[in-house]
């Protein structure tokens, strides 16, 4: 059978990148969070405006220029102010949702169409042909060394290596490796065959949980990949991908960590930084062909609307799209095989409003009592992946259940004080601390009032989708001739009922 390694499978651990939105100041517009007293102002009529169209006033767009030399913070803003058209936002309680057999079956129907799919764990055994190719990048390591400590180590890998050798299979069959397509809990999968090293992980990872994984044997010339876990954890996900080359790998147990590396839009053109690669650039990287997108983006949005209404994904619109480059696989020699798709990004849609969580992570990593506890929960999304071969990727994250409607039309601050609390915030919430020589430079081009998601008091996996004023742009660090630049970055977010500063790695 033939295989190629994806650029993703450098190791069944994931890369994460948290990131907050900013770190909440020692103010009291940060402290004294209640979220009961939240919900009352929401139903006071007093406290503001339950018209969303009366929030802003004349404000199409918001300017100012705020500079604090002594935290060494410039800030300038030359901002539209984005105001949704609809006649109201409320506060809804929600929680995290499992993925169902049900959507899996349908997944199947629409994606798979009718071909055998096998137990994905068989992918995790190593053949000859691959623990040979370790055995090589270890005894190149080996002679580029002159450490002795490194080269026993190194020596001692290899050792193992040659023995693992010796006992590995010269190909994997994967006829051998039925599946019975249904979700399972990783306990029984582990239990029936503890020797499996990819439900060991799981087990690690995801003792709580259920898991499907799923693989074509790509004689047909496509290589499918349909993965799917409930993990209270990390999170809940769908992914599905197709492609000529090899196998999307689907290792990862964090339900946003895929999709961050290996794509770039095509109009920005391809950086370094783009590619979980070492090195890479841009003689390393080789277009598929074969791969083609000669459809028009409105043609792939298409395919992609249909999906989501055979799906039953209907409360999704459209986000953002364009045309990127996705690596998908990297040769022994190191260079990265790409393909063109679309990229279309989903989010869910309520009043007319975008619900978005995007790229803040709500984050739980410490010691509770005597436990460790490390939790995430990323923003709901769905990401469909066109070409010219059809629908070749589709990814749902972190899928949520709208509980109740807690407050109906709720009062909101007018943006006169929300763009208040915003000037007297934003110079502390980023500033760097007293070192002379560091300073920060924030450039604020856009305003939008929208949804997302904050927590409630001692419950995880529950929460409230609340109005917020999200303040984005770019800031600029510099440590010397050091610049780290981010772009379209959330600056502060402001909650737009009582004015609270909202942390997204927190969660409120």
């Amino acid at each position: 059978m033939r295989r190629k390694m994806n650029l993703f499978a450098l190791g069944m651990a994931a890369v994460i990148t948290l990131s907050a939105c900013q770190k909440s100041p020692d103010s009291s517009i940060v402290k004294n969070k209640d979220l009961d007293n939240m919900i009352e102002e929401a139903g006071n009529t007093e406290n503001g405006s339950g018209s969303v169209a009366e929030l802003a006033g004349n404000y199409d767009t918001y300017q100012t220029t705020i500079t604090d030399d002594s935290l060494q913070v410039a800030v300038n803003v030359d901002a539209k102010v984005d105001i949704p058209k609809t006649n109201q936002m409320s506060v809804v309680r929600i929680r995290q949702k499992n993925l169902t057999q049900d959507l899996l079956d349908k997944v199947k129907e629409e994606l798979v169409k009718g071909e055998t799919l096998y137990d994905g764990s068989a992918l995790s055994i190593r053949t000859r042909e691959a623990v040979e190719q370790e055995i090589q990048d270890w005894e190149r390591e080996l002679a580029g060394t002159d450490d002795a400590a490194y080269k026993d180590e190194i020596q001692r890998e290899i050792d193992a290596l040659q023995e693992a050798y010796e006992n590995a299979p010269t190909e994997i069959a994967l006829e051998s490796y039925p599946s019975d397509g249904k979700i399972h809990s990783v306990s029984e999968l582990y239990q029936k065959d503890q020797q499996n090293s990819y439900y060991a992980w799981q087990q690690e990872l995801n003792p709580n949980g259920e898991v499907y994984y799923g693989v074509s044997d790509g004689k047909n010339g496509n290589y499918l990949s349909l993965y799917v876990q409930n993990n209270e954890n990390y999170g809940n996900c769908l992914r599905f991908g197709s492609d000529k080359h090899g196998y999307i790998n689907m290792n990862s147990v964090v339900a946003d960590s895929e999709g961050n590396y290996g794509k770039w839009k095509i109009e920005d053109g391809f950086s370094e930084d783009d590619l979980l690669i070492e090195s890479a650039g841009t003689d390393d990287l080789i277009e598929y062909t074969d791969s083609s997108v000669t459809i028009t983006q409105e043609e792939a949005q298409t395919q992609a609307q249909e999906l989501l209404e055979k799906l039953g994904l209907t409360d999704f619109q459209l986000y953002e799209g364009g045309l990127y480059g996705e690596a998908v696989t990297q040769d022994s020699e190191g260079k990265i095989g790409y393909r063109k798709v679309y990229i279309l990004k989903y989010l869910r849609s309520m009043d007319g409003v975008f619900v978005n969580n995007d790229g803040e992570e709500k984050l739980t990593d410490g010691w509770v009592g005597d436990d460790y506890v490390k939790k995430m929960w990323s923003g709901e999304n769905v990401e469909v992946i066109v070409n010219d071969d059809g629908i070749v990727g589709f990814y749902y994250r972190s899928p949520i259940e709208i509980m109740e409607t807690v407050v109906e039309q709720a009062s909101m601050k007018s943006f006169d004080e929300i763009k208040d609390i915003f000037e007297q915030m934003v110079v502390v919430a980023n500033a760097t601390g007293s070192d002379e020589e560091e300073k920060v430079s924030i450039d604020v081009n856009r305003v939008i009032l929208r949804y997302t998601r904050i927590s409630e008091e001692n419950s995880f996996d529950t929460g409230l989708l609340v109005p917020v004023w999200d303040f984005m742009g770019r800031k600029t660090d510099q440590y010397g001739e050091k610049q780290v630049l981010k772009s379209d970055t959330c600056i502060l977010t402001i909650n737009a009922i009582d004015g609270t500063i909202i942390d997204r790695r927190l969660g409120y």
